[in-house]
């Protein structure tokens, strides 16, 4: 079989995409070819059937490339893509910067998150002008072995990254809150570590099938005078919800500086 996908830079997201993409049957594994210096992460990828070369440099021509390497390192990479498409996930290089430095018209950006690591994320995609509906069909398709896919106008990514992108961020630092304090009222830690993560992930699987909203579910949560109003009351005196949608907004404007 030829190879018809190239991958440059094997990270965590491109081992998470590529093999989602080979267990889904959306992808082949002898039909991808990996550039990577670091030898475990070959490694890895050898041992999923892939091809791998240590410099993006000895890439062959494929239809398809994706690129997964840091935006610092793709001006570096850039003259070595060979191909027609160009799948990119590296945050906040536009299309218009990618067509530039490669020379493809054919971009499509996706903003994928860490949950794609265990099949449960959130990815944001946009599509260049000159883009063909099959490059889109082809993202859709591989990213959806690994979780959600949702298409926005490219001026969106941003916002993107703001909510998906970085929005496991949030949820972590809650966790982190939500240990601390149940240590406080004297839970040891391991137990408290426990109860969190199990509420954590019941409520968003909760969110995720029940057809209420955040603010139904929430306000169900809720009896008046109780344990949890006292507990909202004290994230409401804070403005807690203010200030989580000033960070989105904050990580929307720092995704816009970078890209600039």
């Amino acid at each position: 079989m030829s190879i018809t996908f190239a991958v440059i830079g094997g990270g965590n997201m491109a081992k998470a995409i590529v093999e989602g993409a080979i267990s889904g049957g959306v992808l082949h594994a002898e039909s991808i070819v990996v550039a990577d210096p670091e030898e475990s992460s070959r490694d890895y990828f050898d041992a999923l059937g892939c091809h791998t070369i240590s410099s993006s440099s000895s890439l062959p021509e494929t239809p398809h490339v994706l690129l997964s390497v840091k935006p610092q390192v793709f001006a570096v990479v850039a003259d070595d893509i060979k191909s027609d498409i160009v799948y990119s996930i590296m945050a906040g290089v536009t299309i218009e910067n990618i067509t530039r430095s490669t020379g493809n018209n054919r971009v499509v950006r996706m903003m994928p998150n860490l949950p794609c690591s265990i099949g449960y994320g959130a990815t944001g995609f946009a599509v260049a002008d000159s883009t063909q509906d099959e490059d889109a069909s082809l993202a859709k398709e591989i990213f959806s072995q690994i979780g959600s896919v949702i298409e926005v106008n490219e001026t969106l990514m941003d916002a993107v990254t703001a909510v998906s992108g970085s929005g496991p961020a949030y949820v972590f630092y809650l966790a982190e809150a939500m240990l601390e304090g149940g240590i406080k009222v004297g839970l040891d830690v391991e137990i408290a570590d426990a109860l969190v993560r199990q509420t954590i992930l019941g409520a968003a699987a909760l969110l995720l099938q029940d057809d209420r909203s955040a603010k139904e579910l929430r306000e169900a949560v809720t009896s008046k005078g109780g344990t949890t109003a006292a507990a909202l009351n004290v994230f409401n005196e804070r403005k807690v919800l203010d200030a989580i949608e000033d960070a989105v907004v904050s990580a929307r404007d720092r995704g816009r500086e970078l890209s600039t």
